[in-house]
C-alpha cells in the first residue's frame, strides 16, 4: 500500500564487545562461553540520491527488513527524514502517525503491510521530495535520515545530484527557513448564468522564491458582501473562514488547499478562485477582494513583506 504523508547509506548495526579479565593460573575454572547471539530482525537501507528535475528534486530509499527469527514478523517501522517536510509517499507500510525531532524533521511511525516469514525479507520504499532548485554542484544535507525496525537502525545521507550528474565532493546544503512567496491576483467580472445567478473566476499565480520546508500550499480569500463563499479550481478542500486575513462584518472568506503538492523553489503555480453571486445582484463595481497563499505542512516561517497578499476588483456584468 502507498502511504502519502535521499547518496550513500551507512547501515548501523549493533556490535557487542566482550571483555574478559585475566584468571589465576592455579586451577581456576575456565570462563563460560559467551551465549550465541539471538536471532533478530535487522534493517538495511539505501542508497538515496536526490535527482534534479524541473520541479526541485525527488529520490527514494529502499529499506530491506531481514527476519532472522523463527516466527513471522509483523511490526512497525520508524522513518526519520533527513530534511524537514520531505517525505512524500511510503510503500510497503501504512497506518502512519507522525512525530518530530527537535529540529522539526518528521518521524513516520508505520505498520508493515505484510508479515515477513521466518528467514525472509520485506521491503519498504520511502519516496522523498525537496523544493530545492537544481545546482551545478552536488550538495549534502546536514543530517542523516534513519530507518528503524525492532531496535535495528540503518542511516542514510541525503545527497543532491548536480545538474551535470555528479555526486562527488558535495557541498553542505543550507536550507532556507522563511517563506518568500509572490502572489498575483487578477480582477474578475461576474457574468449572468442561465438561472440568473452570476459567476466568474479570479486567476491567481504564486511564485516561490526559496526552498523553505513545506509539503503543500494553502490559500485564503476574502470577498465583499454580496459574493458567496468562494471555491477553488483545480478542486481541493475548502473550509469557511480564515485567520490569515482580516474579515469585516458581512464579508465571506474561504481557506483552501492548492492542488499540486510542494511548490519548488523559483517555480510558479496557477489556480482560480470561483466566485458566485445570487440572482438580482446589482450590476457594476461590487467591491474589492483579497487573497493570500502560504507554505503549509512544514516548519517554514511566515513572511512579513506583504508579497504573499494581493487584492482584486469584482465587477458584475450588465
Amino acid at each position: 500500500m502507498r502511504t502519502l504523508l535521499r547518496a550513500s547509506v551507512t547501515a548501523v548495526t549493533a556490535a557487542t564487545l566482550l571483555a574478559t579479565s585475566a584468571v589465576s593460573a592455579h586451577a581456576a575454572p575456565a570462563p563460560a562461553a559467551a551465549p550465541a547471539a539471538a536471532a533478530a530482525v535487522t534493517v538495511t537501507a539505501g542508497p538515496l540520491v536526490l535527482e534534479p528535475g524541473r520541479h526541485g528534486h525527488t529520490g527514494s530509499v529502499r529499506a530491506t527488513i531481514h527476519n532472522d527469527t523463527a516466527e513471522p514478523f509483523l511490526g512497525s517501522v520508524l522513518i526519520t527524514e533527513p530534511l524537514p517536510a520531505t517525505i512524500d509517499t511510503i510503500e510497503g507500510a501504512s497506518g502512519c502517525t507522525l512525530d518530530h525531532t527537535p529540529d522539526q524533521r518528521a518521524i513516520a511511525i508505520c505498520s508493515l503491510d505484510a508479515a515477513i516469514a521466518p528467514g525472509g525479507t520485506g521491503v519498504v520504499t520511502v519516496r522523498f521530495r525537496s523544493p530545492a532548485r537544481p545546482r551545478v554542484y552536488p550538495q549534502i544535507a546536514p543530517q542523516h535520515g534513519t530507518v528503524t525496525v525492532e531496535g535495528s537502525t540503518a542511516d542514510f545521507a541525503a545527497i543532491f545530484r548536480s545538474v551535470t550528474g555528479s555526486v562527488r565532493n558535495p557541498r553542505p546544503y543550507a536550507q532556507s527557513t522563511a517563506a518568500a512567496l509572490t502572489v498575483t491576483a487578477r480582477d474578475v467580472t461576474l457574468t449572468r448564468r442561465p438561472d440568473g445567478t452570476f459567476a466568474g473566476r479570479v486567476p491567481v499565480s504564486v511564485r516561490n522564491g526559496t526552498d523553505a520546508p513545506h509539503a503543500y500550499l494553502s490559500a485564503a480569500i476574502v470577498v465583499p458582501p454580496g459574493v458567496d463563499y468562494p471555491s477553488i479550481e483545480p478542486p481541493d478542500a475548502c473550509v469557511l473562514g480564515t485567520d490569515r486575513l482580516p474579515v469585516a462584518p458581512g464579508e465571506n472568506a474561504s481557506t483552501c488547499g492548492v492542488a499540486g503538492g510542494q511548490l519548488a523553489e523559483r517555480d510558479t503555480r496557477a489556480f482560480d478562485f470561483v466566485l458566485t453571486a445570487p440572482a438580482g445582484t446589482p450590476t457594476g463595481l461590487l467591491g474589492t477582494g483579497t487573497t493570500t497563499t502560504w507554505l503549509d505542512g512544514g516548519p517554514a516561517t511566515a513572511q512579513t513583506d506583504g508579497a504573499d497578499v494581493d487584492t482584486f476588483t469584482i465587477t458584475v456584468a450588465g
